[in-house]
């Protein structure tokens, strides 16, 4: 039997190393880039669950001001409030406004703790 002959039947089906390594290399690119993607669309999901929790907050908060009987005083007041077992420091700031019967209440809220905001809701309640 002619060996080279044969040698040449058993490259022609397979790859060589390098291809092989080649595409592996390709594949481990695609794969980090994958792997990036994912690690931000995880961050992300994550911070916009805190700001949705900060939002019910201060709209319970709003809601609370908005139905109590008694006037809301002018000034600055300082609360905590939990949602979805997580603790949030809530200030309350009520304002008074051109119109005598209305005032502006502005409510910032963020996790206990921290300084940084996650969310800010103003809002205007009528006196009863």
């Amino acid at each position: 039997m002619d060996t080279s002959r044969a040698w040449r039947t058993a490259k022609v089906g397979g790859f060589t190393l390098l291809e092989v390594l080649i595409a592996l290399f390709i594949l481990a690119i695609a794969l980090a880039a994958v792997m990036r993607n994912l690690t931000g669309a995880i961050t992300t999901t994550g911070a916009l669950r805190e700001r949705t929790m900060a939002l019910w907050v201060a709209e319970n908060r709003l809601t609370q001001v908005a139905t109590v009987i008694h006037w809301p005083g002018l000034g600055r007041r300082i609360t905590e409030a939990r949602e979805d077992g997580r603790r949030f420091r809530v200030v309350t700031h009520v304002l008074a406004t051109a119109v005598p019967q209305v005032r502006r209440v502005q409510i910032t809220v963020a996790r206990s703790g921290r300084h940084h905001s996650l969310m800010r809701l103003v809002g205007f309640v009528r006196k009863p």
